[in-house]
């Protein structure tokens, strides 16, 4: 409808009387709240669906590499320990935990081989004999250890393979291994088959990724990892 030629929606209103907006307008302005109240709320439920997804596959990635990392640690160590390097030595330790163990949160040991209580990680080092059936003495016929060193916390791992009753916290021999029945570690057989008098050299790398874990979704993370030559 036109008044004097002005279409009535845009004709001035008496002083005083509210504005109404024509219907078209209305729902427009409707139309605008609803798409954004739907973008809020959808970015809410998402935030909660999509963050926990982003951390957990950021976490299983780093542990991933980390296990990866121990893996290598261990086939490293395991490999010096059979070319003859004495970790009994604290320059040797040092240069495993600064350097090969970097970022796996190892302690080094304070002059002992036998570890300590601290840090997320340890080795166990250990070097088996297959005692000839004629060495005139208890344990013939046996694989026994002979060596073992722990560097790093040994409150984390025990090695399934032999219990020595005494090992020397210097040097990490063992003492009267001829003759003492806790180290006998047959079970070796299940690992690597030794001729008589033959010699086997062990390293194994438990560590946990106490820093990766997820409080109710991702927890006890961590690594474990034998190598035997």
């Amino acid at each position: 409808m036109l008044f004097d030629g002005v279409p009535a929606r845009i004709q001035p209103q008496p002083a005083g009387m509210p504005l109404i907006p024509e219907k078209g307008e209305t729902s427009m302005c409707l139309n605008r709240r609803e798409r954004g109240n739907a973008f809020i709320e959808f970015v809410l439920v998402a935030s909660f669906f999509f963050v926990p997804i982003v951390l957990g596959l950021v976490t299983v990635g780093i542990s991933v590499i980390r296990s990866q990392q121990v893996t290598q640690l261990t086939r490293d160590v395991g490999h010096m320990l059979a070319k003859g390097v004495d970790f009994s030595q604290q320059g040797n330790q040092n240069m495993v935990v600064n350097d090969l163990a970097n970022g796996l949160s190892l302690q080094a040991n304070a002059g002992n081989v036998t570890g300590s209580s601290t840090g997320n990680g340890v080795l166990v080092l250990s070097t088996f004999e297959n005692l000839t059936a004629t060495c005139d003495c208890p344990n013939a016929g046996h694989t026994v250890v002979v060596d073992r060193i722990v560097i790093g916390n040994n409150t984390l791992y025990q090695s399934g393979f032999g219990n020595p009753a005494y090992i020397d916290p210097t040097s990490g021999q063992v003492a009267n291994y001829s003759s003492d029945a806790g180290a006998i570690a047959d079970n070796l057989s299940s690992v690597i088959s030794l001729p008589a008098g033959g010699l086997a050299f062990m390293c194994e790398g438990d560590f946990a990724f106490n820093d990766l874990g997820v409080a109710g979704y991702m927890t006890k993370l961590g690594a474990f990892n034998r190598a035997v030559f």
